[in-house]
């Protein structure tokens, strides 16, 4: 049985979502909307400029939450964003998230989740409220992070590991830790403060901050 925009839309509006005519709308700021009627928005998310959703995402805001997106990001397939019960959700410019699945929530009353500009969020990650991803961070694998602060530098593309911002990569829990620039933290299972090497150990012939 087929069913008619108007109750799709009706269907959405009463869960607090977007209409198909809403999405839509965010392309005249440049935003590509790849499906939008597998793309679930809240009504009160703040969104910038060419950002590309892809297929299957959901961003959740209640009304006494705050989600701000910046743009030219990419939100791959099997993203979820929550900001709930008071929670609130900053994302920059310039990210690649949810390649392989991530979740993002706040939904308790005084969670923060706040991502910097150019990190990449890849394969599985969980963020919980209480966490900061700075600039050019990463986070790579199965890992739940909480009340965690990732020190930003530059992307993962810079040529001097010790100018990138942190890492956590692996699978497992990551709780209460501090990396900063140029640090890496590669675990399984309970992730630990005292386990945290620098990037320069992965990247040994690497030009120092000096040489580039």
């Amino acid at each position: 049985m087929q069913h008619s925009s108007e109750a799709i839309d009706a269907i959405r509006l009463r869960h607090g979502f977007m209409s198909v005519d809403e999405l839509l709308e965010l392309t005249k700021t440049g935003n590509s909307v790849l499906d939008p009627y597998s793309t679930l928005v809240a009504q009160g998310v703040r969104i910038g400029r060419d950002n590309v959703i892809y297929p299957g995402v959901t961003i959740l805001c209640d009304s006494v939450s705050a989600c701000v997106l910046g743009s030219r990001n990419t939100l791959w397939p099997s993203t979820l964003i929550i900001a709930a019960d008071g929670g609130s959700v900053e994302i920059g410019d310039d990210n690649s998230i949810g390649q392989g699945g991530t979740q993002i929530k706040a939904n308790r009353s005084g969670a923060h989740i706040e991502i910097g500009s150019r990190t990449r969020l890849l394969n599985g990650p969980e963020l919980l409220g209480g966490t900061t991803v700075c600039d050019g961070c990463q986070v790579l694998g199965s890992i739940v992070v909480q009340s965690t602060y990732l020190g930003g530098g530059a992307d993962h593309t810079a040529a001097d590991p010790d100018r990138r911002g942190a890492v956590l990569k692996g699978s497992g829990l990551a709780r209460g830790l501090t990396l900063d620039r140029g640090e890496v933290l590669n675990g399984s299972g309970e992730f630990r403060q005292t386990e945290v090497e620098r990037q320069r150990a992965y990247h040994p012939d690497a030009p120092t901050e000096d040489e580039t």
